[in-house]
């Protein structure tokens, strides 16, 4: 990602100006955790009236602080001079413009980790299966707990076909479910261990 950050400063001289006859920009940069830091050095020359043949030099540090937001990571950035230009105002003040250019900028992103979620069994499910749990219990060993899937039986499933894609054996499925006459639109509950 590239920002560009514009940077603006009024330098007053003592005397007029009317003419800027040379002009350069030097900067010292340092990239920290969430901000660009430095200064910049303008330097040069300027004739104090139009007809003047003499010329007067001028010299100015300007710190400057770009502050980044958290979100972006400044590790790889690569900082720069994009632009700089320059404008007389009101005779006596140097208005200078910087854009500096953050190149290779990258956005932090946030890793949020997700607990994994209970399968949802609605009421009616529930009583169903609480219809199939009075008579037979399920038996589990210590660490063992059992986890209930609804499934609701689609065109061209078999009994066959819903036991080895779910990996359960009918004598375990028949503990929940009526297996007698499935057919599309009914939920089977599916039983597996975690």
């Amino acid at each position: 990602m590239k920002k560009i950050v514009p940077f603006k400063k009024e330098l007053f001289f003592k005397d007029n100006i009317a003419e800027v006859t040379s002009i350069s920009l030097e900067h010292s940069l340092h990239k920290d955790n969430n901000s660009v830091t430095g200064e910049f050095y303008i330097n040069g020359e300027y004739k104090v009236t139009n007809v003047s043949s003499s010329v007067d030099r001028f010299e100015f540090t300007v710190p400057f602080e770009i502050a980044l937001d958290e979100k972006y990571d400044t590790k790889n950035a690569i900082v720069d001079i994009d632009d700089f230009y320059y404008e007389i105002f009101d005779s006596n003040v140097l208005l200078i413009n910087v854009e500096v250019r953050i190149d290779k900028l990258e956005e932090v992103r946030e890793i949020i980790e997700f607990e994994e979620e209970e399968p949802i069994i609605f009421k009616e499910e529930i009583k169903k299966v609480k219809e199939y749990f009075h008579e037979e219990e399920i038996k589990t060993t210590k660490n063992e707990y059992v986890t209930y899937k609804i499934y609701i039986v689609k065109e061209n499933d078999t009994l066959d076909t819903i036991l080895e894609t779910y990996n359960v054996d009918k004598e375990e499925l028949s503990k929940y479910n009526v297996l007698d006459s499935i057919k599309i639109g009914d939920k089977i509950i599916i039983p597996y261990y975690d």
